[in-house]
């Protein structure tokens, strides 16, 4: 609504009931005078001078009157102000004038139309829509169910055993997986090194063994060939001394002819000398070669005494190598734990790391709930112990779903103890409670939308023994 123009010797008041002006007072801030007396008595008036109508409307308000699409009554109906208070004059004031009445050419004071407060119905709306939510958020959290819940299962972490990157992750979250299913791939870069080394001074071991059996067999070669010569050299030396020993026997049989002979005076003394000689030289040549024959004797038996040379010389080696065999064995049983897998059949609830990670070891990466574990975990007060034994039939109230979840009472505690925090704030504080598990129906345990850690409601009515 636009604005009635006002004089400079004039102020304006609102009242502070509404928003809206419901009454104007005018008060003068100068003695008043006779033009301000008019410019009221023409503000007020029921029908205002056309002189004063003309020099208070605007350019557009004149062309609608021109044009006739308008009337002053029409004019006049947007602008509806209530008739001025009367102010008690201060010191030095003048104040208002009164409403004109028959100076003005009516029959009386104008009063405005009377206008509807506006705002109060929305106000009764917001405030009645703010008690309505308080008293439902009251009535549902406090007095519509009896006992609350958590919806748990058998949660298992798997993790790595060692430091390392996960390279690769194979499942998704809400993925089913059957018992050794591959979940994902960490390296350890430590053993794998570790690994590289032994492998290479395994090689360098194998090479050296090699080596070694080359030259235990040499040796081996050349010990036999020794023993074979000195073998030879004996066994000649002994045919030696029997070829010299028949030697000396011939030439003491010629001697005991030849004394024999000179007894009868049929032979020279002259011969029986010379085989003297024979037969003392050649016991002399008997005891030497006799005595060379001992000595290939003794080294023939040196020979064949050495031990050969044989698994003694490389067995160090061998023992060395099937020790880094067993080590590599034992590093490749410990990274192939870096292959994680499912240790139950059951579903991935969550995965704490994405692939390209370094992760500690024993840090969780997965969570798996094992199959047919899924259970809901009531809390109940002291007072209510009582109501419930094994295999009692109770219906739930769980998100999302709209219908009442039907449930078998499993275990009933033996100690009570404090909710879980999601649900704590449903009981007093400090609060012990028995805790009872109940399993749901195999249709809603399978559903997805059946998961960890919602909030399941008892209702004063889903009790049924």
């Amino acid at each position: 609504m636009r604005s009635l123009p006002v004089s400079p010797n004039l102020t304006w008041e609102k009242s502070p009931r509404t928003k809206r002006c419901k009454t104007a007072t005018y008060v003068s801030s100068r003695p008043q005078s006779e033009s301000s007396n008019i410019e009221l008595r023409e503000l007020w008036s029921e029908k205002p001078s056309e002189q004063y109508r003309s020099a208070n409307m605007s350019n557009s308000e004149q062309q609608l009157l021109k044009t006739g699409a308008t009337t002053p009554e029409g004019l006049k109906t947007q602008y509806r102000f209530p008739p001025a208070r009367r102010t008690r004059p201060s010191l030095g004031t003048a104040s208002a004038p009164e409403a004109p009445s028959a100076a003005s050419g009516s029959a009386g004071p104008s009063t405005a139309p009377k206008t509807r407060p506006r705002g109060r119905f929305l106000i009764a709306v917001l405030m009645f829509a703010a008690c309505s939510g308080g008293l439902m958020t009251v009535w549902d959290s406090l007095l519509r169910y009896k006992a609350y819940g958590v919806v748990t299962g058998r949660l298992i972490n798997v993790s790595a055993p060692m430091d390392g990157v996960l390279t690769a992750v194979l499942v998704r979250e809400g993925e089913d997986v059957r018992q050794d299913t591959q979940l994902a791939t960490v390296h350890d870069l430590e053993y794998e090194q570790r690994l590289a080394r032994i492998e290479d001074e395994i090689k360098v071991t194998e090479a050296t063994l090699h080596a070694e059996i080359a030259r235990v067999q040499w040796e081996g070669q050349v010990q036999e060939t020794e023993m074979t010569r000195a073998l030879a050299e004996f066994h000649e030396g002994a045919g030696a001394v029997h070829a010299e020993s028949g030697a000396l026997g011939v030439i003491r049989n010629d001697l005991a002819r030849t004394q024999a002979l000179i007894e009868s005076k049929a032979a020279k003394e002259q011969d029986l000398l010379n085989q003297t000689i024979q037969e003392e030289a050649q016991t002399e040549k008997l005891a030497a070669i006799q005595q060379a024959l001992n000595v290939l004797k003794f080294r023939a038996e040196s020979a064949a005494k050495i031990p050969r040379l044989g698994s003694e010389q490389v067995a160090p080696l061998a023992a060395k190598i099937e020790m880094l065999l067993n080590e590599t064995e034992r590093i490749r049983q410990w990274l192939a734990q870096g292959d994680l897998r499912a240790p139950v059949n059951g579903k991935v609830l969550s995965r704490h790391h994405p692939a390209g990670e370094c992760i500690r070891s024993h840090e969780p990466l997965f969570t798996v709930m094992e199959e047919g574990s899924l259970e809901i975990e009531l809390f109940l007060p002291q007072d209510m112990t009582d109501d419930f034994g094994v295999g009692d039939e109770v219906r739930l109230k769980i998100e999302p779903f709209s219908e009442l979840v039907p449930c078998t009472v499993t275990f009933i505690g033996s100690e009570h103890r404090q909710p879980p925090e999601n649900i704590e704030v449903f009981y007093r504080k400090s609060v012990k409670l028995l805790p009872v598990r109940v399993r749901p129906a195999a249709g809603y345990a399978q559903d997805r939308r059946m998961s960890v850690g919602a909030v399941a409601r008892l209702p004063f009515t889903g009790f049924r023994g």
